[in-house]
């Protein structure tokens, strides 16, 4: 990362999409979370910046000042109201917003309303795009880009990676009915307004044109990917194994932001019925709102056996490459079983077998393509049961591990990925079916 002025570096021209293909030559991508942060949002946005640009586009990035997921400005950009910088080729600029963390809490609303804001501001004075790409969390977010569509002319991409209202909804975030009615009326009305609703399941895909009336022609999909150059079956880094204190056990690694909806408790109880077994180890990297209270959680257990170290994303590749299996949990909730969680490619990726505890599109995928183990969620006897039989099976995990690159490889790419995107958002610029692969909708357009 590096400071820039305003000028936009040039694409890479030889891998240029043709504008009849992508009209959208000039884009703006509006989104509270980029990098530095950590976190499932910020990797897919960076990527697709950056393939993006490899097309031939050249992109913008409006974000907010980091501060997830510890609610804090991070070190180098307290005190400013805006500032410019590069990542990784990428012009990004940065508005002051309130920092907070946590959710259903007026400082979390102020978190999200202050940035609405701010980056409405940027976009207005902003030089005019073709495109605005809005990253809809919070859902907020998206009237700036709505209200430049009315002032400056822009179409915008409506982009959820999630199911905000109802899983609000599930969680208690929202205080009444009425809020959360009010809440999936603005959504819908956004996603109408928008040039293309864009998410990352079938499922979503299927719900938003069900419960949002949103026509099937203007759906898209960019599903989650990884960077299969990058992240790749690798050796066992001993040093690295050293530096997170495993030595050498069997590693079952959770890797992520530890958020309430994930469940992972369950995770630490697991590791309570896997005391007798020296030969493994569990792992939790990340950060997030409910890490420390397992800490405390597995402290008041006497727990050895399990380890809470944090690694970069960039470290990933590391990572997997002490891992023997790893570990995704999600809450026995309505909304988890239509997810599709990035957390689990990135694994597949570096051909480690996922053990995956609960219900969604992800574990079908997974169950599908012999990749992993998909077991009930919120049900610590049978993960560390099944932790048990994987530790012991080695063919068996040599042989997900197989299956698992050849599924990253084929369907996870992100240049594939992005590339079909784009081919899909043209289409429906040029008043086309978009053509979602292997997507079938049940409701006429």
């Amino acid at each position: 990362m590096s400071s820039s002025d305003t000028a936009t570096p040039e694409a890479t021209m030889t891998e240029s999409v043709a504008p009849d293909v992508f009209p959208f030559r000039d884009v703006i991508i509006l989104t509270q979370y980029y990098a530095p942060e950590p976190g499932a949002p910020q990797v897919r946005l960076g990527t697709m910046a950056r393939e993006l640009n490899k097309a031939g586009v050249r992109v913008r990035v409006i974000t907010g000042m980091p501060n997830y997921p510890v609610g804090e400005i991070f070190d180098g950009y307290e005190g400013k109201w805006t500032m410019r910088e590069t990542i990784d080729g990428i012009p990004v600029q940065r508005r002051w917003l309130y920092p907070a963390t946590g959710r259903g809490s007026i400082k979390r609303l102020l978190n999200y309303f202050s940035f609405s804001a701010t980056g409405l501001l940027a976009l207005l004075r902003e030089r005019k795009a073709d495109l605005i790409f809005v990253e809809a969390q919070p859902i907020t977010l998206a009237l700036a880009a709505w209200l430049i569509k009315k002032v400056r002319g822009i179409p915008y991409v409506y982009n959820t990676p999630d199911l905000q209202v109802e899983h609000a909804e599930e969680a208690g975030w929202l205080p009444n009915k009425s809020l959360i009615e009010a809440a999936r009326r603005l959504e819908a009305f956004l996603m109408r307004e928008a040039l293309t609703t864009t998410t990352v399941t079938h499922a979503f895909i299927e719900h938003f044109i069900r419960e949002r009336s949103i026509a099937p022609r203007k759906m898209s999909f960019l599903p989650n990917g990884a960077d299969t150059e990058r992240l790749r079956p690798l050796p066992r880094d001993v040093a690295y194994a050293q530096r997170m204190g495993v030595g050498d056990r069997k590693v079952f690694t959770f890797a992520g932001t530890h958020a309430p909806y994930q469940g992972l408790e369950v995770i630490v109880d697991a590791a309570e019925r896997l005391q007798h077994r020296d030969d493994i180890v569990l792992l939790m990297v990340g950060k997030g709102p409910v890490r420390q209270a397992l800490i405390e959680r597995a402290h008041a257990k006497g727990l050895t056996n399990i380890r809470f170290e944090d690694s970069p994303f960039e470290e990933m590749h590391q990572l997997m490459s002490i891992t023997y299996a790893s570990l995704v949990t999600l809450r026995d909730q309505p909304t988890a079983q239509k997810m599709r969680l990035s957390k689990t490619i990135p694994p597949l990726a570096c051909g480690v077998p996922v053990i995956f505890a609960g219900n969604s599109e992800s574990a079908l995928i997974l169950q599908r393509e012999g990749c992993g183990v998909q077991i009930p969620p919120e049900q610590p006897a049978i993960l560390a049961h099944t932790i048990e039989q994987l530790a012991d099976d080695p063919v068996l995990r040599d042989a997900m591990s197989t299956s698992a690159r050849a599924l990253a490889e084929r369907e996870f790419s992100w240049r594939a990925l992005v590339r079909d995107w784009m081919r899909q958002v043209g289409a429906i610029a040029r008043g086309a079916p978009p053509q979602i692969p292997d997507f079938h909708p049940s409701t006429d357009s």
